[in-house]
């Protein structure tokens, strides 16, 4: 019978996985600032040919959407119809990028060096900044509601913990006082129901036993030696 062995990387071979990560991400930045500069730079002659307050509207709107989506998809990770609603605004946004360069490459004047559009594509550009927002404010809604639901399971672990930790207390205090206390009696003096109170009794009998043994220990004589 053939045996697989499964051998951990070394560290030589972790350190140079690194290094040749780092190099290809510093590569990788060229392309990416090329492709980002020329699809802005398209994107607002576009916005401009098209009339809009300000150019740089309409790469802000296309690209501004997809990249929150992106994030939102990467960082958060959604399920079910969000994480689908997510995927599909990033090909939406990345659709409409790929029809404003299109546009700017069919109506691009070489002689002026004017971009002059169709009305009906003036009317299509003046559509992207509203649904863009609506569909950004959507996700900053639900942001905002990922994050007020993590911020009260936070408190209420915290909560928690706090309750059990003064539960353990109480308990430790009556097997002080009386260790021979049964359940009943941590129930009654807790409020905690039948199982819980058995529980809370069976581990504060172990934490006094563990007190209890390391104190039997921890006697020393004057010159440091154990007893």
């Amino acid at each position: 019978m053939e045996t697989t062995n499964t051998r951990r990387p070394t560290r030589a071979a972790l350190i140079g996985l690194l290094i040749a990560t780092g190099i290809a991400m510093v590569f990788a930045l060229g392309p990416l600032s090329g492709a980002v500069k020329i699809t802005i730079g398209v994107e607002t002659q576009v916005g401009d040919a098209s009339g809009l307050p300000d150019a740089w509207m309409l790469p802000a709107a296309l690209e501004g959407v997809g990249a929150v989506a992106l994030v939102f998809l990467l960082g958060r990770r959604p399920a079910g119809r969000l994480r689908v609603w997510c995927i599909a605004l990033i090909f939406v946004s990345l659709a409409a990028g790929m029809a404003a360069q299109g546009a700017h490459a069919v109506w691009f004047d070489e002689l002026s060096r004017r971009l002059t559009l169709p009305w009906n594509v003036k009317l299509l550009v003046s559509f992207v900044p509203p649904i863009s927002a609506m569909a950004t404010l959507h996700l900053i809604v639900k942001m905002a509601e990922d994050v007020i639901a993590n911020v009260g399971l936070l408190l209420a672990s915290r909560e928690e913990e706090d309750d059990s930790s003064s539960v353990e207390a109480v308990v430790l205090d009556i097997l002080r006082a009386n260790p021979l206390a049964t359940w009943k009696v941590v129930r009654d003096n807790t409020g905690l129901s039948d199982a819980n109170a058995k529980r809370a009794l069976t581990a504060a009998r172990r934490e006094l036993s563990r007190q209890t043994e390391a104190l039997a220990i921890r006697p020393v004589h004057a010159n440091g030696r154990s007893t």
